[in-house]
């Protein structure tokens, strides 16, 4: 039996957490997840409860994607990170990209996530 993917979200919202778990479901992926929307949790979470994927909004009230992507990118292990959230410019997405998301996904479009995840995790494990 194949062992069921571990997502952190960083997120502050939760029927965005509900929604996104939903078509995670819906697209017969097997996953537990881990919300968090402080900086305290998100490292605590990178350390003990051992992602295979982060989704991350960008806007919460006291952390952002951008710090979240830093913290993310400085521990040895790579994990796919992807930017999940409402309102970003096509700029600040492509920044983000470049600093080292694997992909960004519009709340608005969340039908293409499972194939982001699946794109991302696969790149990462060639």
């Amino acid at each position: 039996m194949k062992q069921a993917m571990k997502i952190l979200i960083l997120e502050d919202v939760e029927e965005d957490v509900v929604l996104i778990e939903r078509i995670l479901k819906k697209d017969g992926l097997a996953f537990n997840t881990l919300q968090v929307d402080t900086r305290d949790e998100f490292i605590d979470a990178m350390n003990n409860f051992g992602p295979d994927v982060i989704l991350s909004d960008h806007g919460l009230p006291q952390f952002n994607s951008t710090e979240a992507l830093e913290i993310c990118r400085g521990k040895s292990k790579k994990i796919p990170f992807i930017l999940v959230t409402g309102t970003v410019s096509e700029e600040f997405a492509v920044n983000c990209i470049k600093q080292g998301a694997d992909d960004y996904i519009l709340k608005s479009n969340l039908s293409r996530l499972p194939s982001a995840i699946r794109n991302s995790l696969r790149h990462h494990s060639l």
